[in-house]
């Protein structure tokens, strides 16, 4: 069995696909979770094996905590899923900020 390791952009694709969507909304949805997980697969692209910036991981962020947001996800679990990805990739110190926000 080969072991898997998931790069930092596929780990917040994932979590975008996996977190159910709450919001009734199918036009925001379509204007703002779309666009926005569409960059975040473009970047996947560009990058391809290689590690992103400071700066596109705080885009991504950005992008990924709005796109919460628009779901209208769960504080609980937009903390759950951001503070998974950041330990993961050991970011939490660069977002303490934002993980103290959700609680």
């Amino acid at each position: 069995m080969v072991n898997y390791v998931p790069t930092f952009l596929g780990s917040v694709q994932k979590a975008i696909a996996c977190t159910p969507n709450n919001n009734d909304d199918t036009e925001a949805y379509k204007q703002e979770v779309l666009p926005a997980a569409r960059r975040i697969r473009q970047l996947s692209e560009q990058l391809a094996s290689n590690q992103p910036s400071t700066e596109q991981i705080q885009e991504v962020i950005s992008l990924l905590l709005n796109i919460f947001e628009i779901k209208q996800v769960e504080m609980t679990e937009r903390r759950e899923r951001l503070d998974e990805i950041l330990s993961r990739y050991g970011l939490q110190d660069m977002f303490l900020d934002i993980l103290s926000s959700l609680k």
